[in-house]
């Protein structure tokens, strides 16, 4: 099926003004290239789309049915069309990468702002870990995102947004010795880390090696909100971003476990395409930033190690 957007324009032309010739008049056209486009489109589509009685024309049931189609196709080539005359990523559609962590904070936020601020924008969120993130925005399959130490190539600028600190908690009732743990008693338990593409995973592999211990059991989840299930159920001592575990430490229901040495904390970036830089980009920036400073999502200096019952 061949179907252009020419012929699509000249349909619903046809439809709205409820004739050829003003069809014609309205995309400055002749009536017989409109007519033309018409009998290629239904040729395509393998139907009629007018009934003509004399002068008179009535849409057929398909042509009601193409009509939405029509509708949705001219719309997105316009919003296209739109976004690459601008150079303007906040026209059409946004494409954002952030982590599970930013997501479980704010990203509720982040669409309420959007939604105020550039109600006509769509956005396309992809979440994922730092890895996944890294190379989406290295092979241009995202506008920006947030990393955590991102691995990004020339063309992707990085703007410093601070450090997320990474922690091991256990349940309430998780029975552990007091006081600090080494990462060779810690190996006696089973613990939940990210896979291997989340900078996580190579933090925690490289925390064990340098102390020389091999953890015994360790399960890899790529979803932060089930790793907190299995956390607050005491199924496994989990790594996470501190801030993740923040409510429920708190309330009492987690512990964080205190380690020595400790865990590196990962630096974090704004990262954005850089030939996409311009006055809308640098304001989406600025609401990113807002929103981290908000929600204190990437400051754990206010958690504090709980005593091991």
């Amino acid at each position: 099926m061949n179907v252009t957007l020419n012929q699509l324009r000249a349909f619903e032309r046809i439809v709205r003004l409820g004739s050829f010739h003003r069809a014609a008049q309205d995309l400055h056209l002749t009536q017989p290239s409109v007519s033309q486009r018409i009998r290629e489109l239904e040729a395509a589509l393998g139907t009629p789309l007018f009934v003509r009685v004399g002068p008179r024309i009535t849409p057929t049931a398909e042509a009601h049915a193409l009509l939405t189609y029509a509708d949705r196709m001219l719309e997105t080539a316009g919003e296209m069309s739109e976004r690459f005359r601008s150079r303007d990523p906040l026209r059409g559609t946004l494409r954002i990468g952030v982590s599970e962590n930013f997501a479980m904070v704010c990203l509720t936020e982040m669409f309420r702002r959007l939604e105020q601020r550039y109600p006509a924008i769509t956005a396309s969120v992809f979440i994922g870990d730092a890895g996944q993130l890294s190379q989406r925005l290295n092979q241009r399959e995202l506008d920006i995102a947030i990393v955590a130490e991102p691995a990004v190539a020339e063309h992707v600028e990085q703007v410093p947004v601070g450090t997320s600190r990474i922690a091991w908690f256990a349940s309430a009732d998780y029975p552990l010795p007091r006081g600090t743990m080494t990462p060779q008693q810690l190996a006696q338990h089973h613990l939940m880390i990210a896979p291997p593409s989340a900078r996580q995973h190579a933090t925690v592999t490289r925390w064990f090696a340098e102390a020389g211990a091999q953890p015994a059991r360790v399960s890899t989840c790529n979803n932060v909100a089930i790793t907190r299930l299995a956390i607050l159920g005491g199924t496994a001592i989990g790594l996470v971003a501190a801030r993740i575990m923040q409510a429920d430490l708190e309330a009492g229901a987690v512990k964080m476990v205190a380690v020595r040495p400790q865990l590196a904390a990962h630096r974090m970036a704004i990262c954005y395409q850089s030939s996409e830089w311009g006055p809308a980009l640098q304001a989406f920036v600025a609401l990113m930033r807002e929103l981290i400073a908000q929600f204190n999502v990437f400051d754990a200096s206010g958690l504090q190690p709980a005593a091991m019952a």
